[in-house]
């Protein structure tokens, strides 16, 4: 089994495991959202290990999965436990203490997948856990990793008054991967198809390995997004729903910000109801962030957008068509929502962008103290890509995803918007344009202008 990516999260798996063998008992906590490959990992973590993988379900008592786990107790450890495990377990804390005795000589590590789902998704699993590793675990060679999709539920088990609050010597959050990690999971796809792969897919590794590189993009999405129980279709309300309660009106809140309302005012308006709450469990949660204007001179007020490009694709695109998409009217509604496919491309690609620029940076081709964002004035103008040097603007960009090159005319409307900032220093800004399509010969050979395309922004340092 091989992993792409995720090295950070084996290395302090790995470190923990270590630790836990030379008899220094180890609890870790990895969470994150469905489909962004938790599973996956720790099944690759537990190969060769004396482990026991345990994965709770959904809906059902603690009488019966305190007897399936008692079960793969005896079906994963064999022999050693044939005698000594029972049937069931009257509660958690006799499971616990039970696994915690298996390790007083020999190494175990212990995973508890879907950890929230063991009490119905309430923190009260954690106080067991908590009682358990204070009273009763010393010097055992254990490990016991707690996993959970309920991002929630689970930063309340950690939080301060969570039963978890600095039990763990591993918190490991797992989001979506950034687009250039993602590039691993498709190297042969053409920098322009992967970007739109990316865009449709997120950073969920099973999205990524469903795109064929031997169709087209638009065969990829029929196959993937426009066809009935289509996999980029369903997966967007599994993926919430282990989450989010729909009664607390996040659906409506992520549907106005797809459809374009960035302010809290605008987002409020459209949802039709209060939104504080909401706004502010989604932003804890991950699924949307604030964006703040960089530098001085701009809006107050920042702009909230959906913060994982396949909800976002999902919320922008598929939502509003799914029950004609299941209708069989795929083809059509692709064709109906191509518009709204574009500006979501167009601001995933401005998303890679700043990305990109920030990298430039790490690489020295920008002043190493230089911030990357963006930056705009109430409605009337804004700037894509923005770097700073303390107040000094050292970096404006434009993104656009259009194939046809880009003119000294962009030029011109980029240099009327950045009129608007600050003034700059002594030096002048560097011009950057990031585009499909490239830049004709006369602005691409301007003193003052970098232009970037899909694949400089892929290329690795």
């Amino acid at each position: 089994m091989q992993v792409v990516g995720r090295k950070t999260e084996l290395a302090e798996l790995t470190a923990a495991w270590e630790r836990a063998r030379s008899g220094e008992p180890e609890l870790a906590v990895v969470w994150g959202r469905r489909r962004v490959g938790k599973t996956y990992l720790l099944t690759h973590f537990a190969e060769g290990k004396r482990a026991i993988y345990f994965t709770a379900t959904r809906q059902d008592s603690d009488v019966r999965q305190l007897r399936r786990f008692a079960g793969a107790l005896r079906e994963q450890l064999g022999d050693e436990v044939t005698d000594l495990a029972p049937e069931t377990f009257p509660t958690w804390e006799a499971a616990l203490r039970f696994v915690a005795g298996l390790a007083r000589t020999e190494p175990l590590l212990v995973v508890l997948d879907e950890a929230p789902r063991l009490t119905g998704g309430h923190a009260d699993f954690a106080d067991t856990v908590s009682a358990v590793w204070e009273n009763h675990v010393r010097s055992q060679r254990l490990m016991l990793v707690l996993t959970g999709s309920a991002v929630a539920v689970m930063e309340q088990m950690l939080g301060p008054q969570g039963g978890l609050h600095r039990r763990a010597s591993v918190e490991r959050r797992m989001d979506p991967f950034p687009l250039i990690d993602a590039r691993a999971f498709q190297p042969d796809l053409s920098p322009t198809d992967f970007i739109q792969a990316y865009a449709a897919c997120g950073g969920y590794p099973l999205h990524l390995a469903r795109w064929s590189p031997r169709r087209s993009v638009e065969e990829n999405l029929d196959e993937l997004a426009f066809t009935p129980g289509g996999l980029l279709l369903r997966d967007a309300p599994d993926i919430l729903s282990e989450d989010l309660d729909w009664r607390g009106g996040y659906e409506r809140v992520l549907t106005a910000m797809a459809g374009g309302a960035r302010r809290r005012s605008k987002i409020a308006g459209r949802a039709q109801q209060r939104i504080d709450y909401t706004l502010d469990r989604l932003r804890r949660a991950g699924y949307v962030r604030a964006v703040r204007a960089l530098g001085s001179g701009g809006s107050a007020d920042p702009l909230y957008e959906i913060a994982d490009d396949y909800l976002a694709y999902w919320f922008r695109v598929l939502r509003d068509d799914a029950d004609l998409i299941d209708g069989g009217q795929g083809a059509a509604v692709r064709q109906r929502t191509s518009g709204r496919w574009q500006t979501h491309l167009a601001r995933v690609f401005e998303a890679a962008a700043r990305d990109h620029a920030q990298r430039l940076v790490a690489a020295g081709a920008l002043p190493s103290d230089t911030v990357v964002g963006r930056w705009w004035k109430d409605e009337t103008v804004e700037i894509d890509v923005l770097g700073l040097t303390g107040d000094e603007p050292v970096l404006v960009g434009e993104c656009r995803w259009q194939a046809k090159p880009l003119t000294q005319r962009d030029l011109g409307d980029l240099q009327r918007r950045a009129a608007h900032l600050p003034p700059p220093g002594q030096a002048h800004p560097t011009y950057a344009f990031w585009s499909r399509g490239g830049a004709d010969d006369a602005l691409a050979g301007h003193p003052e202008v970098r232009t970037f395309t899909p694949a400089d922004i892929l290329a690795t340092a």
